[in-house]
């Protein structure tokens, strides 16, 4: 069953109620005629609305695409930073392009030795120095996660060129060569009975006991004794529930 978006439709609903108040306010000011102060009001709460949902929904499905790929990149630099290297050799190979061949510890392609260096930790001048003191004579580009503004000046200076997870993440995407599944990912959320029910322990019973029998204590001597009646019971239901399904 899909869920309802109620942001949305609170949203909605708001700019065609705000729409409906302008138009039928005014019309009903200048024409004196409640009639076409409600036909002129339901236009403009139809219209406005649909527009404002056009919008809205526009915008939170651009955020939630943007909000997908960051996670899809994060998990993605954490998965090739605890990858083996013949692993991502093969991905990198493949990414590129037919023509593309494994040479030790990096990848020929369009005259162009392709390294990588994936870590969580940003490119740093050491790395750049490897690569430098590395014996090719064409051109040379190292795929990293992110890199530092040093290291980045320093590729710079000797002409090697730098990807970092962006420029990596959609390469892969566009040849659907993304991991269907990664070394590392997030547990599943709880559900919501899961989240209230690890909430409670059988330690919570006692306590909860002593305060709804306080409080219906309290219901003998207080001016709103129903108050006190009403509060106590549901605690000490709760105290109830705590120790029968609470966890030990």
């Amino acid at each position: 069953m899909k869920k309802i978006n109620l942001p949305l439709v609170m949203d909605t609903f708001f700019a065609g109620t705000c729409a409906f108040l302008l138009f039928f306010t005014a019309v009903r000011y200048y024409t004196k005629s409640v009639a076409a102060a409600l036909v002129f009001g339901i236009a403009a709460m139809l219209l406005f609305g649909a527009l404002g949902y056009l919008y809205i929904s526009r915008k939170q499905n651009k955020k939630l695409i943007v909000t997908r790929d960051e996670k899809e990149k994060k998990l993605l630099s954490l998965h090739l930073s605890l990858s083996s290297d013949a692993y991502i050799k093969n991905l990198l190979r493949s990414m590129l392009g037919e023509n593309a061949r494994i040479s030790g510890k990096k990848i020929i392609w369009d005259g162009t030795a392709h390294f990588f260096d994936f870590k969580m930790q940003p490119l740093s001048e050491d790395d750049v120095a490897q690569v430098i003191k590395y014996g090719y004579n064409g051109k040379k580009k190292i795929f990293c996660t992110a890199v530092s503004p040093q290291a980045a000046a320093l590729a710079g200076n000797f002409s090697i060129e730098t990807a970092a997870i962006d420029e990596v993440y959609e390469n892969l995407k566009k040849k659907q060569l993304l991991p269907e599944k990664y070394v590392y990912e997030e547990p599943p959320k709880q559900k919501l009975h899961q989240r209230i029910k690890a909430r409670f322990s059988r330690k919570l019973a006692l306590p909860l006991f002593w305060s709804g029998a306080g409080l219906l204590a309290l219901s003998y001597v207080a001016f709103f004794p129903l108050y006190y009646v009403i509060s106590g019971s549901l605690v000490l239901a709760l105290a109830a529930v705590s120790f029968v399904f609470g966890q030990r």
